[in-house]
């Protein structure tokens, strides 16, 4: 043995510095990630407001011992419009899941062609 591997045996040994931080590619992906999450974000909210301006019609307040059906045919002026077809407008234009409604509820009536 010679000198030189008899020190380098007893030497103490330097930690290895671990790099803190992240990667190019990391940086890449937060970045695609955040943005798809604000384009998403924005679309929600301008969507909800655009969606109400561009429909025409009136809204028109449920009185006692109305139904879906009577409130359509009192507005149903199209023959072209079958009732049942703009029943169906009135529960897509008013979010409605299923055809209960109640006194003094609101509802938006599209204008039919």
């Amino acid at each position: 043995m010679n000198a030189m591997s008899i020190h380098n045996r007893f030497e103490k040994k330097q930690p290895r510095r671990v790099r803190l931080g992240i990667t190019r590619g990391q940086a890449i992906l937060f970045l695609l990630t955040f943005s798809l999450f604000f384009y998403l974000l924005t679309e929600l909210v301008f969507a909800s407001s655009a969606h109400k301006e561009t429909l025409k019609g009136k809204e028109v307040t449920v009185r006692s011992g109305d139904s879906l059906w009577t409130i359509a045919v009192r507005h149903h002026h199209s023959e072209k419009v079958d009732v049942r077809d703009l029943i169906f407008d009135i529960k897509m234009a008013n979010n409605l899941d299923s055809n209960l409604i109640y006194p003094g509820q609101t509802l938006f009536i599209p204008e039919t062609d």
